[in-house]
């Protein structure tokens, strides 16, 4: 088995990993994510770059501190019409997300 670090408290990605024979050390990044996005999206930036470079910011962070070992940064968003559908904080946001997506193609990039 590969061990690398994944700097993501994700539980999906790290059983996918496992799954597919690749041990890996959890290590997240903590970065605050919603300041970030709101940046990159005030700079015109598409679902798909902010996506990209919180993974590369995630990975970045943990690297530093483990030098010379293998870390993956990962990131999802979804994408409505090109609107960035965050994380629901609350149940009543959940519901407010699933309806806003029901009968909706949408992306999870």
């Amino acid at each position: 088995m590969v061990n690398i670090i994944l700097a993501s408290k994700s539980e999906v990605r790290k059983k996918i990993l496992n799954k597919n024979g690749i041990d890996c050390i959890v290590e997240p990044a903590n970065i605050d994510e919603e300041s970030i996005k709101e940046s990159l999206l005030k700079e015109g930036s598409t679902p798909e770059i902010v996506s990209k470079n919180l993974a590369e910011l995630k990975a970045n962070k943990v690297s530093l501190k483990n030098k010379g070992k293998l870390t993956l940064g990962a990131d999802s968003i979804i994408d409505l019409d090109g609107k960035i559908i965050s994380k629901p904080t609350n149940r009543k946001e959940a519901m407010d997300i699933l309806n806003e997506l029901n009968g909706r193609i949408h992306k999870l990039i």
